[in-house]
C-alpha cells in the first residue's frame, strides 16, 4: 500500500472514530461516470461489501452525487426502507442510520464517503461537520 492509500485509510478510520460510526467507506465514480465503486472501508462485517457496484444515481450516495450536498438518513430505517432506498451497502452492512458526503475533486463530484451506524442513534450536527471537514482532506489526497 503506497503512502497516499495509507493516508486515505487513516483519514477514513479517524473519521469513523470521531463520528462514533460503526462503518465508513469511500466510493469513487468510475471513469465512465456510471458506476460507484467502493474502496477503502473501516468496520465492515461482510466480504461482499467491497464487491458492490451501484449506479451513481442510486440511494443516499446517488442523492449526494446529484446534489453535491450531504444526504442523510438520520432516523432508523427498517430493512424494507433500506431496500427501497436502493443503497446496497446499507443492507449488506445492516446500517440503520447513514450519511453520504460527496467528495469534490477538481470542481466536480468524484466520489462519496458513506458513514453508518447499526444502532438507532442519529448523527449530531457536529459529527456531520466533522464528516464535511474530513471529505475536504480526502479530496486533497485524491487529487
Amino acid at each position: 500500500m503506497d503512502t497516499v492509500q495509507k493516508n486515505i485509510a487513516a483519514c477514513i478510520e479517524r473519521l469513523q472514530h470521531e463520528t462514533n460510526s460503526d462503518f465508513a467507506i469511500l466510493g469513487m465514480i468510475d471513469s465512465s461516470g456510471r458506476k460507484l465503486r467502493w474502496s477503502s472501508s473501516v468496520g465492515r462485517t461482510s466480504e461482499r461489501t467491497m464487491l458492490v457496484e451501484q449506479k451513481t444515481t442510486a440511494g443516499l450516495s446517488g442523492k449526494a452525487i446529484r446534489s453535491g450536498r450531504q444526504a442523510t438518513a438520520n432516523t432508523a430505517m427498517s430493512e424494507g426502507e433500506r431496500f427501497k432506498l436502493g443503497e446496497p451497502i446499507l443492507l449488506i452492512e445492516q446500517l440503520r442510520i447513514a450519511v453520504s458526503v460527496p467528495i469534490a475533486i477538481s470542481n466536480r463530484v468524484g466520489g462519496v464517503l458513506l458513514l453508518g451506524r447499526r444502532s438507532d442513534c442519529s448523527y449530531h450536527a457536529f459529527e456531520l461537520e466533522q464528516a464535511a471537514f474530513a471529505v475536504k482532506e480526502l479530496a486533497s489526497l485524491l487529487e
